[in-house]
Parts: C-alpha cells; sequence; structure tokens
C-alpha cells in the first residue's frame, strides 16, 4: 500500500518525476494516461488493475498572457487511502507555486526541473507512504479552493472568448444575454460540482527533511 510514482508537470510536459516500476509496466503506462487526460477545474482519475492514479490542475496564465495547466500527479496500490493521495497533490500544487513562475518552469523541456525538485518530490512521496492518514491533513482546504475557484473562473473566461469569436456578427437580445449568464452560471454550478466531489478533506503537511538521494526515475517523460 503505497505511492509508486509521481510527477509535476506543465501542459504534458513532464517537469520532473521519481518512482520505479514495479509491476511489470503498469505503473508506466497508467501514469502516461493520466499525464494526457485533459484539464479539468479539479481532479482528474483513472485507474487499471491494482492501481490508481490522480492529477490535480493549477490553471495559470503567463506574462505574455499564454494558458498554462500545471499538473501535479501519482499513481498508488488500490489499498493506499486516496485521501492521502490527494494531500499529497494538494501540498506539491501549494509547495510548487513559487518555482512555477521561474524560467526553467515556465519554458523548460521535458525533466528540466528532475535535478533541482526530484529530490524534494522522493522526500515527499517517502513521508506520504510512512505517515498515516492522520498526518496527512492540515488546514489548507481554504487554498485548495482557491485554486480551483481560479481554475474554474479562466476556464469560464476561455469560453467567453471563444463564444465573442464566434458570434462577433450578431446582436445579442436581452433575452439571449439572459440566458447565456443562467448558462454561465449553471456551468460554472456543474464545475464546482465536480471539483468539490474530488476535494480532499485536507492537505499534506510539511514535515522533517530527510536525507536527499538521488530519485529514480520511471520514463515516464521520455
Amino acid at each position: 500500500m503505497s505511492l509508486l510514482w509521481a510527477a509535476i508537470a506543465r501542459d504534458e510536459i513532464v517537469l520532473a518525476e521519481c518512482g520505479e516500476e514495479t509491476r511489470g509496466g503498469s505503473v508506466k503506462t497508467l501514469a502516461k494516461k493520466i499525464i494526457r487526460k485533459k484539464p479539468s477545474p479539479g481532479w482528474e482519475h483513472d485507474w487499471s488493475s491494482g492501481l490508481r492514479a490522480l492529477k490535480f490542475h493549477v490553471h495559470a496564465r503567463g506574462s505574455n498572457g499564454q494558458e498554462l495547466v500545471w499538473a501535479s500527479c501519482c499513481v498508488y496500490d488500490k489499498d493506499f487511502s486516496e485521501l492521502q493521495a490527494k494531500g499529497f497533490l494538494e501540498k506539491l500544487a501549494l509547495m510548487t507555486e513559487p518555482l512555477r513562475a521561474t524560467p526553467q518552469w515556465l519554458t523548460g523541456g521535458t525533466l528540466a526541473a528532475q535535478d533541482s525538485f526530484a529530490p524534494t518530490l522522493l522526500q515527499r512521496m517517502q513521508q506520504a507512504n510512512m505517515q498515516g492518514k492522520t498526518a496527512m491533513v492540515s488546514s489548507k482546504v481554504d487554498e485548495v479552493k482557491h485554486l480551483m475557484a481560479e481554475n474554474i473562473e479562466l476556464l469560464l473566461e476561455r469560453g467567453d472568448k471563444l463564444e465573442v469569436l464566434e458570434d462577433k456578427a450578431d446582436t445579442l437580445s436581452k433575452m439571449s444575454r439572459a440566458f447565456q449568464q443562467q448558462a454561465k452560471n449553471a456551468k460554472r454550478f456543474q464545475m464546482w460540482q465536480q471539483a468539490k466531489f474530488g476535494l480532499a478533506v485536507g492537505t499534506a503537511v510539511t514535515v522533517g527533511v530527510g536525507i536527499v538521494v538521488a530519485p529514480p526515475i520511471l520514463a515516464v517523460a521520455l
């Protein structure tokens, strides 16, 4: 019962990862599937025999206005607590926020942050495997909800821009404008329901730093 693989990605580019293949290729295969899942306001899930995978998204804009999707991902045993897996990924999303503004993370290619971040990633994964469920819960729920709220508004804004391009030649009546706003509100509610469904009770707490060792790479990014 443990986390088997973890990674941080920008869009579908894996910046850092760690893990070992102990299931005859199943971990690597599931890791690739979860990386390629379409971004959502919050959580994405996948599974295979005896394994589970999770991905938590953070939607953002670069300095030039480009849309970016950051993802914290993991593959774990089916008997490992999903609550712990979610707490682990939420913690990664929060602790990597300052790094996401650096050139290495914004423009770097595959495994660009492997040397600098993979040791930390391995430490956090080992801590999650050693600690009980209670130790993984903290008071970061509001911060995670804030991330999800920003995700939803960015996705809705992107939808609005597409509608403007498609319908710029048309003049909307007051009734159609009201309907559009109602539809947008309904969409926001639906997205929040999706995000809340997967929201963990809390996020992993930061504990003591262990000895830094070279993390094993599963080569999912290749």
